[in-house]
């Protein structure tokens, strides 16, 4: 069945293989590998629940490591997934429980995007530093200073409009746009 199963793999055929996986799982539940290729299976397939129940399987069944990363992927899928929809809470909190299993900076950039969109400046800002500070040479990252001033501005928070701005005063791209907004801050 493996040699069946990892042929079906190779072909891309994730139904199939999954079939054989799961014929391995049930002759032995305790075997944490072949819950981990289960898994990985249904998560090629976009079949979320499935995933998730087969790597908490490995997970408990001593494929920790490598279950966690594939579970962090399954929920860092179903955040994207989520933003496409506009499901916005949906999409944070996918982000929120891939990085309880493997802290990922794409997963805080997805997360912060999603709390802009709920209008959660509290959790974007701290979505976005943790992403800043995973990613510190970002090539986005006076984009997202920009995003972060813009939106307190708007939300009319001065303060940290001002903050914002001010760390991009030297910025080649957006320096002109944060000295024009300054002075309409105090």
């Amino acid at each position: 069945l493996g040699t069946l199963a990892s042929e079906a793999k190779k072909l891309k055929d994730y139904a199939t293989a999954a079939s054989y996986y799961k014929q391995m799982v049930e002759m032995d539940p305790t075997n944490g590998a072949f819950a981990l290729q289960l898994g990985d299976a249904y998560y090629r397939m976009k079949d979320w629940d499935n995933a998730v129940a087969a790597l908490e399987s490995a997970m408990a069944n001593g494929q920790e490591v490598k279950a966690k990363g594939l579970l962090s992927n399954v929920f860092l899928s179903r955040c994207q997934e989520a933003l496409k929809l506009k499901k916005y809470q949906d999409a944070l909190d996918f982000a929120k429980k891939s990085n309880e299993f493997d802290e990922s900076a794409n997963a805080y950039k997805l997360g912060a995007s999603a709390a802009r969109a709920l209008n959660n400046l509290t959790v974007c800002e701290e979505m976005y530093l943790k992403y800043l500070e995973m990613k510190p040479n970002a090539a986005d990252a006076s984009d997202i200073k920009l995003t972060l001033a813009a939106s307190y501005q708007k939300a009319g928070n001065k303060a940290k409009a001002r903050e914002y701005y001010q760390m991009l005063v030297n910025d080649p791209k957006h320096g002109a746009t944060a000295k024009a907004q300054l002075p309409t801050l105090k």
